[in-house]
């Protein structure tokens, strides 16, 4: 293999850290390589005949990142190129017990995509480093926290040795996670990690430094008023909420639950809202054609639920926030108490 190229995505640092192990294991069996941050913009270049690819991503949602998706559909052909996908999950750690993260069908969903620019794929790995889902539960820590990095690492050197070596080694997953595990990374990356940024919000200890919106990988956060706001670009990589110096960016507890609410309601309403519908408009419809008009249009009820709750739901709720009255409400989380994580040597904006 002539040119090898590793392109990484990170939220919080850990894929970061896997890529650069990665590379020294790759240099080491005399290859050349050269290092891309698609998180900071870089695109994946053309590549050729005896040329290798890697990607070292997080995964989000059982999924690759749609930043990365992205970033595989507009890159150029590259035909007779390899490729190879280490898929970074978070681990966790319980008396002396690492339980490592799980990618589900990450590396086929982001091999499907390289497939069709003429990649071929070589090898996919699971590496787990500490969780960085801050948004939603506490990462390790102390001796936890070590064990899981020094275990990720050791993951890490394993892909890259087999890589190096000319080794196929795949991940092994069953036709479930094939065919389900592929359609939960798709309603992710289309619909749940938008709505899980619109549950943030920065507290009243937000110093308006900025920091969350300059070294966001997705351009999700603006700042508005001087505090952050997240648009519906956001990829769930939870590098604000870990990154901001002052710890101020919260899950919003009140939004959190609204939104379950709004949803639960929304799933347990389609149906028969969809069955409604059908008995006005086609009351002869029966059978197997109308068990599937109404699951269709179940579904589409739904999607524009979801449609309002990312709109004018999201607008009328951040319109409340400001209320003075209700600005407590809003801003109080159960994130307050958890400490934030970053791969040990990654600070975002430090360039």
């Amino acid at each position: 293999m002539d040119r090898t190229v590793i392109a990484v995505f990170s939220g919080t640092g850990n894929a970061m850290r896997a890529a650069g192990i990665v590379a020294g294991e790759l240099e080491k069996a005399g290859k050349s390589v050269e290092t891309l941050d698609l998180a900071a913009g870089s695109a994946i270049p053309a590549l050729g005949e005896g040329d290798l690819l890697v990607v070292c991503s997080s995964t989000l949602g059982f999924s690759p990142p749609s930043t990365v998706m992205e970033r595989i559909r507009s890159a150029p052909r590259s035909d007779g190129a390899a490729a190879a996908y280490a898929c970074v999950c978070g681990a966790t750690g319980s008396r002396g017990r690492i339980l490592s993260g799980w990618s589900g069908a990450a590396s086929m969903t982001a091999f499907s995509a390289l497939a069709r620019k003429g990649f071929e794929p070589i090898g996919s790995a699971d590496v787990s480093y500490p969780e960085n889902w801050t948004q939603v539960s506490q990462a390790a820590r102390g001796d936890a926290r070590d064990a899981i990095l020094e275990s990720g690492d050791g993951e890490a050197r394993e892909f890259a040795r087999s890589i190096a070596a000319g080794g196929r080694a795949f991940l092994r997953r069953s036709i479930v996670t094939r065919s389900l595990g592929r359609f939960v990374g798709f309603v992710f990356r289309l619909v749940a990690r938008r709505m899980l940024g619109r549950i943030y919000i920065a507290d009243d200890g937000c110093t308006a430094c900025g920091l969350c919106a300059r070294v966001c990988p997705s351009s999700a956060i603006v700042m508005k008023d001087g505090s952050p706001s997240w648009t519906t670009r956001c990829s769930a990589c939870n590098r604000c909420i870990n990154a901001c110096p002052a710890a101020a960016i919260q899950t919003s507890t009140a939004r959190l639950a609204l939104f379950a609410v709004v949803n639960v309601a929304a799933i347990f309403a389609a149906g028969p809202g969809a069955r409604g519908v059908l008995d006005g408009l086609a009351p002869a419809l029966s059978g197997a054609a109308r068990g599937a008009a109404a699951f269709v249009l179940g579904v589409a009820l739904y999607a524009a639920v979801t449609a309002l709750q990312l709109g004018p739901l999201d607008a009328l709720v951040r319109a409340m926030e400001r209320a003075p009255a209700l600005r407590r409400l809003f801003t109080a989380s159960y994130t307050r108490r958890f400490e934030r994580y970053l791969a040990p040597g990654f600070k975002p904006g430090s360039d």
